[in-house]
């Protein structure tokens, strides 16, 4: 992986900091970014050390990332795009919170900034051929390849790690993915950008759940595409996947909410009602300040806590 300054690490040791900074293991980060400085700001995913020590509220690790240079204030949570203020604030975390602001307000203590983590994946040859065949939709070299290597098709590590199938699902191009499939691909279960890529198109997603897409596909923070769909407010797209079982109350890890309780945060009120409808649970969440009742009163949605002490929310 390439971090800041053109430094050279590897996913191993870049997943390492974020595992030990998600669990508020100090002395491991440190160790690590003695080993390689830079891996102190590394990124996977748009996301940095300290996007999880905040969010998991290790106010010694947060003191000492920020210490050392290592949030760009201008850093705002993927796809969500929230600050780090707003992720402390959502948990009450007034200590993380006023580091941040302190922080925010010296711009000298700032030593990283912008985006960092392309994975330099160990291709031959005839590997990104294949590739760039599938991008450029050359069916018939496609072929030829997979005749040669079908097990080109599973490999889940192309683009970017989302998988063969990307751009075929984008494009809604039928005949690259029956092709493919054939040869054994499938939709990864756990996918960095699936609603940019693998639903973008409304038929486009439905081909794709009828070829066995899972409807409870969900990115790193195990947040569902229905997460992803309700936090848009698209009625459409969340309908598609409960058609095909979707789970109506996975809670992830951004925001310790279900669907529902995503779509009060962001105030689609026919969104809460659909899922209501449709049976999902009124007070499930990770936590008490994630409810779905508790989102719609932080953020003064009234007319959504009305629907959701109706629907027996408390």
């Amino acid at each position: 992986m390439k971090l800041s300054n053109g430094v050279m690490s590897t996913t191993i040791k870049v997943w390492e900091i974020l595992v030990a900074s998600k669990n508020g293991d100090l002395d491991t980060v440190k160790k690590l970014v003695f080993e390689c400085p830079e891996l102190i700001y590394a990124q996977y995913n748009y996301t940095p050390p300290i996007h999880f020590a905040v969010r998991e509220g290790h106010v010694d690790l947060v003191k000492y990332l920020l210490g050392n240079g290592a949030h760009d204030p201008g850093y705002r949570t993927y796809p969500f795009l929230d600050t780090l203020q707003t992720v402390a604030q959502d948990r009450n975390n007034c200590e993380i919170i006023a580091l941040l602001n302190e922080y925010a307000a010296k711009p000298l203590l700032h030593l990283f900034k912008g985006d960092n983590g392309k994975i330099l994946f160990d291709r031959t040859d005839l590997q990104k051929e294949f590739e760039k065949a599938v991008d450029s939709n050359d069916l018939a070299k496609t072929e030829i390849i997979l005749k040669q290597h079908p097990e080109f098709a599973r490999d889940e590590t192309y683009f970017w790690g989302e998988g063969i199938l990307t751009f075929a699902a984008k494009e809604n191009n039928r005949s690259m993915i029956d092709l493919l499939m054939i040869y054994g691909a499938k939709v990864p279960n756990i996918l960095k950008w699936a609603q940019f890529y693998y639903i973008e198109h409304d038929d486009g997603m439905a081909y794709m759940m009828e070829k066995g897409m899972s409807p409870n596909t969900m990115s790193w923070h195990h947040v569902t595409i229905l997460h992803d769909m309700a936090q848009k407010g698209n009625l459409y797209k969340a309908g598609l996947l409960i058609k095909y079982g979707a789970d109506l109350n996975p809670i992830d890890e951004e925001y310790q909410s279900t669907p529902l309780g995503m779509a009060a945060r962001w105030g689609r009120h026919e969104m809460v009602k659909y899922l209501l409808d449709q049976g999902a649970d009124p007070n499930k969440a990770g936590t008490s300040w994630a409810t779905p009742l508790a989102w719609a009163k932080k953020k003064g949605f009234a007319d959504i806590e009305e629907t959701l002490i109706v629907a027996g929310s408390k």
